[in-house]
């Protein structure tokens, strides 16, 4: 019986991105019927076996709607990574939990943006010579800014700049602009490859929207060690198609700036066997 599945997208890639491309060679050799479809399309999903969200990379500016439509689709077919994990994740105050599970972020404030910053918590910020202000509901650095520890902007401002919602202040990691930030791609929990994102020279964002770049990367053996414990750690990983762990290695210590379990870019077209390994990752789940 032929297998049928979405590959979710956004109106902005209708054919999905290269790594969404570079699978479907891989499924149909496996007899999977594949789509890549847009997740505001008016399609019945309930016609797929499966729907793998890949690139639809405007979910954190249609929060509402896209949860919603996430909990209709669930409803209609298996999706993956699953609703739970994807509710866990959108929101980046999950970065609480792993704290208190040992694992290293970067120092961070977390307010809800109902709440005035205490005195205790500014003094703190003013320490950090650089800070990174982002909501906490984004992606592709989407309202996202860094500026002087010093020059932490009144209340009123930083809820103006990040659109009024929960955010996030963090100390900035000067090794991104030094030395770049590791992606380390894992599927169904078990690591694939990696990658190596640099900003623009003069930015700290390494998006290829702003301007970054990525190369293929051999982790030092000590530093896949260690995302790997992460990996190991965090329940969400364990059980998902695919996750994406950010990282900076400082001192010879991986400091976790994210972990990417919605639509990260997989980088699937810079490691040899990286698409055929997530093809077979994705045909295992008809089973």
């Amino acid at each position: 019986m032929k297998k049928h599945l979405a590959l979710i997208t956004w109106n902005g890639l209708p054919e999905g991105a290269e790594s969404e491309r570079l699978l479907l060679p891989y499924l149909a050799a496996a007899g999977v019927e594949t789509k890549i479809i847009d997740w505001r399309s008016s399609v019945g999903f309930s016609q797929f076996d499966l729907l793998v969200l890949r690139s639809c990379w405007d979910y954190h500016l249609r929060a509402a709607e896209f949860t919603e439509w996430l909990r209709r689709a669930a409803c209609e077919a298996t999706v993956l990574n699953s609703l739970t994990t994807v509710m866990w994740n959108q929101n980046k105050f999950y970065l609480q939990e792993l704290e208190r599970l040992g694992i290293e972020i970067a120092p961070t404030i977390f307010t809800t943006g109902r709440e005035a910053i205490g005195t205790e918590e500014r003094w703190r910020i003013k320490q950090w010579p650089q800070i990174v202000v982002k909501p906490a509901v984004s992606a592709s650095a989407h309202k996202t800014c860094l500026m002087d520890g010093v020059a932490l902007p009144a209340d009123a401002e930083l809820a103006r700049q990040t659109g009024g919602g929960p955010f996030l202040i963090q100390q900035f990691i000067p090794e991104i602009q030094t030395h770049g930030e590791i992606s380390f791609i894992y599927i169904d929990g078990i690591f694939s490859h990696a990658v190596l994102k640099r900003p623009a020279v003069g930015d700290f964002r390494v998006q290829q929207e702003h301007g970054g770049s990525a190369e293929a990367f051999t982790p030092p053996a000590a530093l896949l060690h260690q995302a790997s414990q992460i990996a190991a750690a965090v329940q969400q990983v364990r059980e998902s198609l695919y996750c994406r762990i950010d990282a900076v290695a400082r001192d010879g210590k991986l400091v976790l700036m994210e972990l990417e379990l919605i639509e990260p870019e997989l980088f699937l077209g810079l490691a040899e066997g990286a698409a055929e390994r997530f093809a077979e990752a994705i045909v295992s789940r008809f089973r």
